[in-house]
């Protein structure tokens, strides 16, 4: 048996002497702050800030009440608690019977020593709440403080067997008197046990009580209460406005998003199914013109799972690709974070078909580079099978977005990309034909020459120069012959000389045997007084130097011994660039 724990001692009334009134008050305050708290402890969960101010509270009046007064002995009756017996907490109905759950279990009195400590006031506090809670467990009182090891409160109590040492019955008049009844239930009982309760409590002399507070003279734990509130006031208001400010950090379209969902995966009935199909396209455009994508995929899933007739995705996207939908997108677009373009992208992947004209009019808008990267991007990847698809945009009047369809083309490549490329090698836009040499890059170059050649008809030095540093790729002797015609051509002197040089460097690189007559004849043409002529018979020296061949080895040999001077020069010059043997 623990020190703590004792059997009931059998006291009579005439014992007792009535204390001093002092105490009488500070022992009532404090049993009815016990009582506040259980009540407290009940309403909220035990991280709450009220319950653990409130438990700190009664721990620190419980220190105080024994360190002023000593050992306070409470006694538990039936109806009432009592200190020497004065009434302290009397009951004014069931619910409200605090000495009620001490009696049941057989506790006659608690002694609070001086050496009280706090956590044997919270284990109290734990056994008085474990046995009147809603989820009771299989001990009483007495074995839960039995357990709790309670060294500094001492605890009167009745043993199941009788009284101890007594041996017999209780003395008649003795409050132990007769076995504990239980509480009556019937209704009638209850009825008349209350209108007692409130005709005594009408009658009383201004001391009686009003809900768990003591009335009268003795307002400090009142003063107390107030002071608790003013202290909870600043922290409690702070929350409610973080919590009220997170609440309408949510969108409105988030929030009707969720709702929709949720009551359309509540088995919702067919009618009420036919309200959302035609509440979400509001929900869907609202999310679309605050460039909320996720929502609006949401919303485009919903609704088809919906699958009602009020509702026609064709009609919608047609609604999207108009001038105006795309323009409000792409200012949403162009004004996000980078971060917010993938659930754009997943949207448009979601439209199906449609979604690739609809990220082709938002790369031919926008004016972020970052934007159009991403979406050309995506583009290209959703276009890789089927490069076709991309094939009406080069149609488009505007020469950017022609040229915009022929970089994705490129970064697609392969042979399903020569047909639509050689279209736009049509477009009269020299931009448009400078990004076709580009993407051609990405074709073989046996599909990719017909199409540089073409290209070569009309095109600006740029692009001339780009054209054959592509053709020079590797040897053909048909290309070389092509190529060799504009160094026979009476203007070629007039040409430009980046367009020269790359005519050389194009049949040095492309050019075999089959041109090393013409190349032979070029250098040794009579120029006895024209100095451009000069340089261009060294060209073609050094053009026979990087062919390399035995033919071409042959032909310089040849010129190199020439009567005249500029052609024995040159061919010279031509043998000194031949590689080694």
């Amino acid at each position: 048996m623990s020190p703590s724990v004792r059997p009931a001692r059998n006291t009579t009334g005439a014992e007792e002497q009535a204390p001093p009134d002092a105490i009488v008050k500070a022992a009532a305050g404090w049993i009815a702050q016990f009582g506040r708290t259980l009540k407290t402890c009940r309403l909220y969960d035990a991280s709450n800030p009220a319950v653990i101010k409130f438990r700190e509270d009664l721990t620190q009046a419980a220190m105080r009440l024994v360190s002023e007064y000593g050992a306070i002995t409470y006694r538990f009756e039936a109806t009432d608690v009592t200190l020497e017996g004065v009434s302290l907490h009397p009951a004014r109905s069931r619910e409200d019977n605090l000495s009620y759950p001490f009696h049941r279990d057989g506790v006659r009195g608690i002694t609070l020593t001086p050496a009280v400590e706090p956590r044997e006031i919270d284990a109290l506090v734990d056994a008085v709440l474990a046995v009147t809670g809603q989820n009771l467990d299989d001990d009483d009182l007495v074995t839960l403080l039995w357990e709790a090891n309670l060294r500094h409160l001492e605890i009167d109590y009745i043993p199941a067997q009788g009284e101890v040492g007594s041996g017999g019955t209780p003395p008649a008049g003795s409050s132990n008197e007769g076995p504990l009844l239980p509480w009556p239930t019937s209704t009638e009982e209850k009825d008349e046990k209350r209108e007692r309760a409130h005709e005594e409590a009408g009658e009383g002399d201004g001391n009686g009580r009003s809900e768990d507070w003591m009335m009268g003279d003795f307002t400090v734990e009142v003063e107390a209460s107030f002071v608790e509130l003013d202290t909870l006031a600043p922290l409690e208001v702070e929350r409610f406005r973080r919590e009220f400010t997170q609440e309408h950090l949510v969108s409105p379209v988030t929030t009707a998003l969720a709702i929709a969902i949720a009551c359309v995966n509540a088995n919702a009935l067919p009618e009420d199914r036919r309200e959302m199909a035609r509440f979400l396209p509001r929900v869907l455009r609202g999310a679309l013109a605050m460039g909320m994508w996720v929502e609006a995929g949401e919303a485009l899933r919903t609704l088809r799972e919906l699958a009602q007739p009020d509702w026609s995705e064709e009609t919608f996207v047609q609604e999207l690709l108009q001038p105006v939908s795309i323009t409000r997108v792409v200012e949403r677009l162009d004004g996000q974070e980078p971060t917010l373009l993938p659930g754009y992208l997943e949207l448009a992947h979601d439209l199906g078909d449609p979604g690739i004209d609809w990220m082709t009019l938002v790369l031919s808008e926008s004016q972020d580079r970052g934007v159009r990267q991403v979406v050309a991007d995506a583009l290209a990847e959703r276009c890789r099978e089927n490069p076709e698809r991309l094939g009406p945009w080069l149609n488009d009047s505007r020469w950017y977005v022609v040229r915009n369809i022929v970089h994705i083309l490129g970064w697609i490549g392969g042979p399903a990309t020569v047909g639509l490329l050689q279209v736009a090698l049509r477009h009269e836009d020299m931009r448009v034909r400078w990004e076709v040499v580009s993407a051609l890059q990405q074709v073989d170059l046996r599909m990719a020459r017909p199409l540089l050649i073409r290209s070569l008809e009309g095109a600006d030095t740029r692009l001339f120069c780009q054209v054959l540093h592509q053709l020079s790729v590797a040897r053909d002797p048909a290309t070389a012959r092509y190529v060799f015609a504009y160094l026979q051509q009476e203007r070629f002197p007039e040409r430009p000389a980046e367009e020269r040089r790359a005519i050389y460097a194009a049949l040095a690189s492309i050019g075999g045997d089959e041109i090393v007559p013409e190349l032979e004849a070029e250098l040794l043409k009579a120029n006895w007084f024209d100095r451009e002529q000069e340089i261009h018979r060294h060209a073609v020296a050094r053009c026979l130097g990087r062919i390399a061949t035995q033919c071409a080895r042959e032909a310089l040999a040849r010129a190199a011994e020439s009567k005249r001077p500029p052609v024995r020069q040159a061919a010279l010059a031509g043998l000194a660039s031949l590689p080694p043997v």
